[in-house]
């Protein structure tokens, strides 16, 4: 079936038409003039305006078409698909089209594609703008090409996710995921520029194009741009930024659109399953460490005002293992009945198949990418990786015990529970580090071990750290043997 013969998207095409697009084509294009009349502006009289040049005129100018451009296609495109999805799930129209002849494939194209419609129509006339402006500052074209290509590629695969939320949340969530994008991506200008997100997000390859590439190593120059005009690399093999970003978007929405049909086909199964989650897992944090490999070369610690690099991105790691162990996690009732159905009733079983063990996964996934930025300096730094890796392993373990035993213990109420064990953990410590001015409470934090190895290494208190990732072992085998009590309980009453 040809796209336009799509009864799902001829319907939200109807509902965005008959909302009106004219006046947000008008808003675009009069956007798109005023940039255009700074630039010719400048062009006939250059003594009122502070460039050097026409070609950093138009650089400026097209710039901000492409700020707005990327606000209003990957931002306000994710907020209507999550939306329009959300709301026919509520209203049952999805279930209805489930039932329809149609294919999965097909339904999700009419939900990714046709929602978003009057944002592609704004995006459409702000890019012609932008390519006269580009014209007009003697740019070369490659910049409007490369730049039009990334926003698009982005848009693309944000819609995709924007279908995963709209199918995992309800409309309020959604849109509070859409604030916290538009507010964050602004933003990620001051993160790192070898973070993965600079990657899957359009930053680093549009900030690349904007300047002339970099001879010398960025982080042996002073330019406060170097650090974004250096060509990326992949454990050491340089890489044009966009062909790479193109790269990781495909693969990571090839990953979700799997996702996203398996779903629409079998919607009583979990969002991620769990080989589904040990692949993103594997993608991402692998791609991450590949980006900062060719910082040490393998010889993690060496003097570098770039180690705080790798503190961000062991937090990033454990903040997506936890993500997709939630994602994961088998609804108690899910097993209970599947319990039933197969006769089993140890213990052994329900390991098999809840978050615990795929915990254990997502762990060794980590250490062992953790593992290349020490592979060559493991003799003077194996401490350092250990803490890491047993830390990491041991906050994987407790978020997916905790969200068993609660599910189990407290039912409607479970994640209420989480939080404020997680908090209790976590952020406690912290706290009292703060109000009683004492470095020392803090570290008894569940988040601080890691943390502490890669920030004082070179003055190391190993006995205290080893001793604190003990005091944290003990908790999570207490832990453990509530959530096997909770799960013996559950089978003892599955008749």
């Amino acid at each position: 079936m040809k796209l336009f013969e799509n009864p799902v998207f001829l319907t939200h095409k109807r509902i965005v038409h008959r909302g009106g697009v004219l006046a947000a084509i008008l808003i675009a294009a009069l956007v798109g003039s005023c940039l255009l009349a700074g630039l010719i502006s400048y062009l006939a009289d250059p003594r009122g305006f502070n460039f050097s040049s026409p070609a950093e005129a138009g650089k400026t100018f097209y710039g901000w078409i492409v700020g707005v451009e990327i606000l209003v296609l990957i931002l306000g495109g994710f907020n209507r698909v999550a939306r329009a999805l959300a709301d026919d799930r509520k209203a049952g129209l999805w279930d209805s089209n489930r039932l329809t002849p149609l294919k999965p494939a097909q339904i999700l194209a009419g939900y990714w594609l046709a929602p978003a419609l009057r944002e592609v129509y704004m995006a459409a006339v702000l890019a012609g703008f932008g390519l006269v402006i580009v014209l007009a500052g003697r740019l070369p074209i490659t910049l409007w090409l490369g730049t039009q290509v990334l926003i698009v590629s982005t848009a693309l695969l944000f819609g995709l996710l924007a279908l995963l939320a709209g199918m995992a949340l309800q409309r309020s969530q959604g849109v509070l995921i859409f604030l916290g994008l538009f507010f964050a991506y602004p933003f990620s200008f001051i993160a790192p520029s070898r973070m993965l997100t600079n990657f899957l997000l359009p930053i680093y390859g549009i900030t690349n194009l904007f300047h002339e590439p970099a001879v010398a190593k960025a982080h042996h120059s002073a330019n406060e741009w170097a650090d974004w005009r250096v060509l990326p690399e992949i454990f050491g093999v340089q890489m044009q930024p966009i062909l790479l970003s193109l790269a990781l978007q495909i693969l990571l929405g090839l990953f979700v659109w799997r996702v996203l049909v398996r779903k629409t086909n079998r919607p009583f199964q979990p969002l991620l399953l769990r080989g589904e989650a040990i692949t993103l897992f594997s993608m991402l944090v692998l791609s991450q460490h590949a980006l900062l490999w060719d910082l040490w070369y393998g010889k993690f610690p060496v003097p570098d005002d770039k180690e705080g690099l790798l503190a961000v991105v062991y937090g990033g790691a454990i903040l997506i293992s936890l993500t997709l162990l939630a994602m994961a996690s088998p609804k108690p009732e899910h097993v209970r009945i599947e319990a039933l159905r197969l006769g089993f009733k140890n213990t052994g079983a329900i390991f098999s198949r809840s978050a615990v063990s795929l915990a254990f996964t997502l762990a060794g996934i980590s250490a062992a990418a953790f593992f290349t930025q020490f592979v060559f300096s493991l003799a003077s730094s194996f401490k350092i990786f250990l803490a890491l890796a047993v830390n990491l392993l041991e906050i994987c373990l407790v978020f997916a015990l905790l969200l068993e035993f609660c599910r189990l213990r407290h039912k409607r109420r479970a994640l209420g529970f989480v939080a404020l064990w997680l908090f209790l953990f976590g952020l406690i410590p912290f706290i009292l580090a703060a109000v009683f001015s004492s470095e020392t409470i803090g570290r008894f934090s569940l988040l601080a071990p890691g943390f502490m190895a890669m920030s004082n290494h070179q003055n190391p208190d190993w006995p205290c750290l080893f001793g604190i990732l003990l005091a944290h072992l003990g908790i999570t085998v207490i832990l453990f043997i509530g959530w096997q009590r909770q799960w013996k309980r559950l089978l003892e009453h599955t008749a």
